[in-house]
């Protein structure tokens, strides 16, 4: 199995969209620093029980990543350049390229997941597999009807008659060994965009990066009914996701999805155990920020 995180840097960077929740200015995350702490800690966590992790990214993140940091991934690729020209607020875009470029079975891990246990063994056999399912199909309610009524040439696979039951998969980790559904998936979503690049600055960012991410697959599965197998088989509190007092004993995995960022209890666990468990990465990061003015 082929563990993968992507980083696209367009997005984290893009300093004039800094205040805009829906965007992904330091991804999401209070300031640039606090960002790449949890970036190390998350690739660190997953490296010491999944050591077959690679990057893929862009320049910037070969430069960040690779040369200031030195990271110790598997390998880095700069396959995300191929995305120069999209536009900023696609946050999830470079996940999908990852996904489309993969060869063999993979598993993809956000850079906001943290592990401390082999949690992902159970699951990595499956043809299709993610972290978890919900079925709040609400948060479509706008946007589903509006990508229909106002987008060019929308692919059948972004249509449903299950709203009420449809299960929507959450995407903190995805993969499997079903490599033709996931090029199925990602080639529909970049048709969905490739088409319609006059419309993507004029929509809520937030939930069309959902729309394409993870209600597009969660659609096709649906569709092709295919058995996923999930870490959780559902999530109904995202702080479930970040019980760091449970750990090591009653979780192994953290997420720290969307506003959970935003969390100073939850940041200082990350900088601190970053500082503890790997002060060589940590001081390493601390001269990077001087230099950068993080």
């Amino acid at each position: 199995m082929k563990f993968v995180q992507s980083f696209w840097s367009k997005p984290i960077l893009d300093v004039k969209n800094k205040n805009k929740w829906s965007f992904r200015h330091n991804g999401g995350f209070p300031n640039a620093f606090l960002f790449y702490s949890a970036w190390i800690y998350s690739c660190l966590s997953i490296k010491k029980y999944y050591p077959n992790l690679h990057l893929v990214t862009d320049d910037f993140g070969m430069f960040v990543f690779k040369e200031e940091l030195k990271l110790p991934y598997a390998s880095f690729s700069s396959n995300l350049n191929e995305l120069e020209n999209y536009h900023e607020n696609l946050w999830a875009l470079g996940k999908l390229y990852t996904y489309s470029l993969q060869k063999e079975p993979f598993c993809h891990i956000d850079g906001d997941v943290f592990l401390f246990g082999p949690v992902l063994d159970p699951i990595l056999t499956a043809p299709v597999f993610c972290q978890s399912f919900n079925y709040d199909f609400e948060q479509y309610a706008e946007i589903h009807p509006y990508v229909h009524n106002h987008f060019t040439k929308v692919p059948k696979e972004f249509s449903t008659d299950k709203e009420g039951t449809l299960k929507l998969i959450n995407a903190g980790v995805i993969g499997g060994s079903d490599l033709e559904t996931f090029q199925h998936y990602t080639d529909k979503a970049f048709e969905l965009i490739n088409k319609n690049t006059d419309k993507i600055g004029d929509i809520s960012s937030s939930i069309f990066n959902l729309y394409y991410e993870q209600f597009l697959l969660s659609n096709i599965i649906s569709l092709k009914d295919i058995e996923v197998a999930t870490l959780f088989y559902k999530s109904d509190n995202e702080l479930d996701l970040a019980a760091f007092h449970n750990i090591p004993h009653h979780t192994e995995y953290v997420h720290l999805l969307s506003h959970l960022k935003l969390s100073t209890a939850y940041m200082e666990q990350i900088v601190v155990r970053l500082q503890i468990e790997y002060p060589e990465f940590y001081n390493r990061l601390l001269g990077f920020s001087k230099m950068n003015g993080l």
